[in-house]
């Protein structure tokens, strides 16, 4: 047994003797220059392309098999330029040459310096490289002997990968577009699947169109099992710096952690955590990507951090439009469930809260090439009037620009799909508060309808109706509306800051216009309405006082007292026919302590202007109103003309023609009362007469006889 020993060391030491000659033989007796034409003339004829050699190759044998290449080109294709397509200033490759005896392959980190790498597309769609993927030329049926398969490595393992100062351009002239990266570096740790592997990149790309230039760099731990398709990158870290004009704000900065698993026998990828960081935002959450294989299908949890809006618009050089609240977009967060396949995008467990205001709910859109969403959503309470523009000061307002008139956008809203609901708990809008809103929202093949659309206010109640039906060329509208025991004074008082009607108002309308602007929709305005006031007053005319105040001036008497310029009413009810933007009333009554009050007349909605008639008739004194007896006044028409625009009415009160007609009157009076006293004079003083003359005819008869 020793002795086989011994022999078998003496064969294997000669075997080494051998190889270790063979190998000094190659390297003294071998120049790899000398073999640069045969290689190139290879390349040319298996590629048609020219290679050039301009370096030195140096060859390694033991215990590294190894090549290293100096600057090295090749050819681009015919119709490209002479620019090479590729070229490399040195590659460095190195195989361990004994475990190739076990089949094994064991490379040493593969070194890559240089590298030019120039990719082009035609404007009539050829690329450069296509012509290196043609099939290759069919050869001869190989004998059974030379089919027999050769025998597979049992493991492969390389030290790792260096590509550096590497640059890539692109040049798509069918798309009118080029691309650079440049500066790029790759470094790996060993790659020996399925072990882990350090992995960083980094680059700067460079586009033109739009204008583009960034850095990225890109580092992680890959997992690559290659038998079970499997596939994981961990505490993967992706960083992009970004300038260019077409970007929503220049520089910018993003950055993207997390962790990416594929196991792509089941179809899907896992990207969980993620975290991603851009212009100071921070979205939390995890995404899953099943059927792969089949039909893709996204589902993920999303959330975006506490951040503030008007913050982050200063940091990104971005004006926000001025707000009467100075104090708004200081807080903003959202979070969201979503899943989405290639036709359908739905949200779920909505939360966004933007300063005061939550809102909640669920949406979802499918077809995107034609939208139809469905949503509920819900609001807890929105201060509306905090985003709107602040008050125009005299300054601003002393000269203002005509506003461009406002079009409906008819394209918009022929091409909605729309089927969904909002309910809000509190709003406030024009300064008018409102609750308890609910609104639903349908809209298809061009008919919007607004329905059911009620709300709580001031103590009473809104319900209403509201259609458009903008399939024609002219867009029609229509309206019909219902308010019920609204208290109008404090609603006047909120919005306009003078309740100049009191009292509880019911109203119903039922209107219709047409037109794509404001201006042509009060124009073609038409339909009816009625309203009644129960229990109220008007304040800024005193109609009693009024009465006074031409009544003593008339009489030449001094002016009466001052009292509240307000007119109380026990009721007032009147019904409306607009016809093309002109609101036409005939039959208001308004009954009044002491007086009775009939109206007539018109208002011009497109230009602002009131033409009305009331009249009233005193019934009783005017000590309910703060005044006096004026007798004269009892039971007589009294007209109150209302002209003027809306923003400065003008009220005309005229006694004199009444006055003057009951002076007439009354010196008629006087006239007959005083022919009827003359005559009755006449005949007491005829017949007294009569009775003297008789009497005396009597005496002078009786002297006779």
């Amino acid at each position: 047994m020793p002795k086989l020993l011994k022999i078998l060391a003496v064969i294997i030491g000669s075997l080494v003797l051998l190889l270790a000659a063979a190998l000094v033989a190659v390297l003294l007796l071998v120049d790899p220059n000398d073999y640069k034409d045969d290689i190139a003339a290879s390349v040319h004829m298996a590629t048609g392309r020219e290679l050039t050699l301009a370096g030195d190759l140096e060859l390694s044998v033991f215990p590294w098999l190894g090549l290293s290449l100096g600057e090295t080109s090749l050819g681009n294709a015919p119709g490209f330029g002479k620019q090479p397509m590729a070229r490399v200033a040195a590659v460095d490759i190195k195989v361990k040459l004994l475990p190739l005896l076990a089949r094994r392959v064991e490379m040493k980190t593969v070194r890559l310096h240089g590298l030019r790498l120039n990719l082009q597309r035609a404007t009539d769609g050829r690329t450069n490289w296509q012509d290196l993927l043609a099939a290759p030329k069919p050869v001869e049926k190989p004998t059974a002997r030379e089919a027999a398969p050769a025998p597979g490595l049992a493991a492969i393992a390389i030290g790792g990968v260096e590509l550096s100062d590497a640059r890539i351009e692109w040049d798509d002239r069918l798309a009118g577009q080029r691309v650079v990266v440049d500066k790029l570096t790759l470094h790996t740790g060993a790659l020996a699947p399925p072990t882990p592997v350090d992995v960083s990149l980094s680059a700067d790309v460079a586009v033109d169109q739009p204008a583009l230039q960034s850095h990225v760099s890109l580092a992680g731990r890959v997992t690559a099992d290659f038998d079970a398709q499997h596939f994981r990158v961990d505490d993967m870290e992706l960083a992009v710096e970004a300038r260019g004009a077409t970007l929503p704000f220049s520089p910018l900065s993003a950055r993207l952690n997390t962790t990416v698993d594929a196991p792509l026998t089941q179809g899907q990828i896992s990207i969980d955590p993620l975290q991603l960081q851009i212009a100071g935002l921070s979205l939390n959450g995890k995404v899953r990507i099943a059927g792969l294989d089949a039909t893709p299908m996204l589902t993920g949890q999303l959330a975006m951090e506490t951040f503030s809006p008007r913050k982050l618009a200063k940091d990104l050089g971005i004006s926000l439009p001025a707000t009467t609240d100075a104090a708004v977009f200081t807080k903003a967060a959202a979070s969201l469930q979503l899943e989405a396949d290639a036709a359908h995008l739905a949200v779920t467990q909505l939360a966004v809260t933007l300063d005061d205001s939550h809102f909640s709910g669920s949406a979802n859109v499918r077809n995107f090439e034609q939208p139809a969403l469905r949503f509920d959503l819900k609001l807890d309470a929105l201060n509306a009037d905090r985003y709107l523009p602040p008050p125009a000061t005299p300054a601003t307002a002393s000269a203002p620009d005509a506003p461009a008139p406002t079009a409906l956008p008819l394209d918009m809203l022929r091409a909605l799909n729309v089927d969904g609901h909002v309910g809000i708990g509190k709003l406030t809008v024009a300064k008018a508060h409102l609750s308890e809103i609910q609104l639903g929202i349908k809209a298809k093949s061009g008919q919007l309808r607004l329905h059911p659309a009620t709300a709580n206010l001031y103590d009473g109640k809104f319900s209403g109706d509201i259609g458009l039906d903008a399939r024609g060329a002219t867009p029609k509208l229509s309206l019909e509306e219902l308010l019920s025991g609204v208290q109008v004074g404090p609603l006047l008082k909120d919005m306009l800051g003078n309740d100049a009607v009191l009292g509880s108002a019911d109203a119903t309308s039922k209107l219709a216009a047409q037109g794509v602007e404001l201006d042509g929709i009060l124009k073609t305005l038409e339909g009816q309405a009625r309203v009644e006031f129960k229990n109220g007053a008007v304040k800024g005319i005193n109609i009693g006082q009024l009465l006074r105040e031409a009544y003593a001036k008339l009489k030449k008497l001094p002016p009466p007292p001052k009292t509240e310029e307000q007119t109380d009413f026990a009721a007032i009810e009147a019904s409306v026919v607009i016809d093309k933007g002109v609101v036409n009333n005939h039959d208001l009554k308004a009954n009044a302590p002491a007086l009775r009050v009939t109206g007539e007349g018109k208002v011009d909605l497109p230009r602002q202007r009131i033409d009305y008639r009331l009249t009233t008739t005193l019934v009783e004194s005017l000590e309910g109103q703060g005044g006096e007896e004026a007798a004269e006044l009892k039971g007589l028409p009294i007209p109150i003309k209302i002209s003027g625009s809306f923003d400065k009415p003008q009220f005309a009160l005229d006694l004199k023609p009444l006055l003057e007609a009951k002076v007439k009157e009354e010196l008629e009076h006087q006239k007959q009362k005083l022919k009827k006293e003359v005559d009755k004079k006449l005949e007491e003083e005829k017949e007294k007469a009569k009775q003297k003359l008789e009497k005396k005819l009597k005496e002078k008869l009786k002297g006779l006889f």
